[in-house]
């Protein structure tokens, strides 16, 4: 594998978790599946930081889980992938977050996290989170769900802050996803404060379209609601699952379709999107360029069960050369 794409270290900083992936329906002959439930790691940070990893990235990640079997699995696999995990703390006082995910047929899925009220990756505190230990950062990357409560939501903001005055490109995935910040599908005013603070902290922001982006900027359509997540000073992509994805940076507005591929499992298919993109653009690529990068790297992901998936640099390469050329 390649390896050491730019000159210094990636800090993903926010959620990790475990997913048991269960798989729920029938075959052609009407069998109902006994396959068992898998483990596998995942959380939207720990996600991006793992596939950054396997694409030739340095990449270091900062987050929390509990000292329990789950929060071995998430360090063993984050290690595994090339992750430095020196900022992984494990707390003796706190679970690790566990979430079922039932996936069906078509690759679709419902999730449901335990414990309900958030688990050791909300308890990381100011002083474990202190990127500056890290020499050379090159970029800073969190998540919505990283916002949602005390104390990582500070830990998270602080460190953005710090690393927008160090001149370190800033990117944010919403990932408003599960019931933390979230009242009957409503966001909470504090969660949407906070959010919007993170914002005005990132060069570079994802969401999706209909439950992210919309709840915070319901505009008459997705490009519009794009443009006002973006601003003046932002490069703003929705990820919009077969549809193409929307970016707006600067001026520009650019619709870049995503590859056909067979779907096994979307769990984590965004968070893919965001470390192929990031990917890219640490190599100075054009911003359709690092958009082709998310959707290749997107597309090997849910080729597979479970968020991630086994690619290299070279894989990327290759999909997105096999890919039809636009004419």
């Amino acid at each position: 594998m390649v390896t050491n794409i730019g000159s210094g270290t990636v800090v993903i900083l926010g959620d990790a978790c475990v997913d048991m992936v269960v798989k729920s329906g029938r075959d052609s002959k009407g069998n109902e599946f006994k396959a068992r439930p898998e483990l596998t790691c995942g959380g939207s940070a720990a996600n991006t930081a793992m596939i950054l990893s396997q694409v030739g990235v340095c990449v270091a990640f900062v987050g929390a889980v509990g000292r329990d079997a789950f929060g071995n699995i998430i360090a063993g696999s984050l290690s595994d992938a090339g992750v430095d995990i020196s900022k992984l703390i494990q707390l003796d006082d706190a679970y690790t977050t566990v979430v079922i995910a039932v996936v069906y047929l078509d690759g679709t899925h419902t999730m449901k996290a335990w414990p309900l009220d958030g688990g050791a990756d909300l308890m990381l505190e100011s002083s474990h989170g202190d990127i500056s230990v890290f020499n050379n950062p090159i970029w800073l990357h969190s998540t919505g769900l990283s916002i949602a409560k005390s104390p990582t939501r500070e830990t998270v903001l602080r460190a953005m802050s710090y690393a927008r005055n160090q001149g370190v490109p800033v990117s944010f995935d919403l990932n408003m996803t599960g019931s933390l910040g979230h009242i009957n599908g409503m966001l909470e005013k504090q969660y949407e404060h906070n959010l919007r603070a993170a914002i005005e902290l990132s060069d570079c922001v994802f969401g999706s379209a209909s439950d992210e982006i919309a709840l915070l900027y319901p505009e008459e359509n997705t490009s519009q609601a794009v443009r006002s997540l973006a601003g003046k000073t932002r490069t703003a992509i929705s990820r919009r699952g077969e549809l193409e994805a929307i970016c707006a940076s600067g001026s520009e507005l650019i619709e870049s379709k995503p590859f056909q591929v067979d779907t096994v499992d979307t769990i984590g298919a965004g968070d893919a999107f965001n470390a192929g993109f990031i990917a890219a653009q640490l190599e100075d690529l054009s911003i359709e360029k690092s958009l082709q990068w998310g959707h290749a790297t997107a597309g090997l992901s849910i080729k597979t069960v479970g968020s991630g998936g086994k690619f290299d640099r070279i894989d990327v390469l290759k999909f997105i050369e096999q890919q039809p050329k636009l004419v």
